[in-house]
């Protein structure tokens, strides 16, 4: 069983449909609701880059793709939430998934769907890293789901948000 942790739900009705997670080695999940019972939810749940991520995030990847063409082998999982916890559990090879767990074909996100009122909150933090510590640091990053960019062509400086 790998722990994962939700960081960002991207459809939601009762419980959430759709949603991004990352386990403790920073692979990211894209995973999707497939079964609810009375105390937990079942997700088909998919090892993800983060360019083919952004890909669908930005309606250029359809949803059922990211499971039947997933970019290796073996990266398809079944997900399990219960209560407060999130587990990828149960690796599924591709014959194994079954048609009643795939999204409909031809569903495509649509982030101008999130509502122009809405407010989020973002700190934005600038950083001085010493160059020997660049590594340790865009990793600890990574795993705190948090994102960074060099600014300007020092990569000693850097925005965190």
């Amino acid at each position: 069983m790998r722990p994962l942790t939700l960081t960002r739900t991207l459809e939601f009705y009762d419980v959430p449909q759709i949603f991004t997670a990352v386990d403790a080695t920073g692979t990211r999940y894209l995973c999707t609701l497939y079964a609810q019972e009375e105390d937990r939810c079942k997700y088909l749940g998919v090892q993800i880059s983060e360019p083919r991520l952004n890909a669908f995030i930005g309606g250029q990847l359809d949803l059922r793709t990211a499971y039947t063409n997933p970019e290796v082998e073996n990266a398809v999982y079944i997900v399990e939430a219960e209560q407060s916890k999130i587990a990828a559990t149960i690796p599924l090879k591709k014959q194994q998934v079954k048609e009643d767990m795939l999204p409909a074909p031809g569903y495509l996100y649509d982030a101008t769907d999130i509502s122009e009122d809405a407010e989020f909150q973002t700190d934005v933090y600038q950083l001085e890293v010493p160059i020997n510590d660049r590594i340790t640091f865009s990793t600890l990053i990574s795993r705190m789901g948090w994102h960074a960019h060099s600014l300007g062509k020092s990569y000693r400086k850097l925005a965190v948000l």
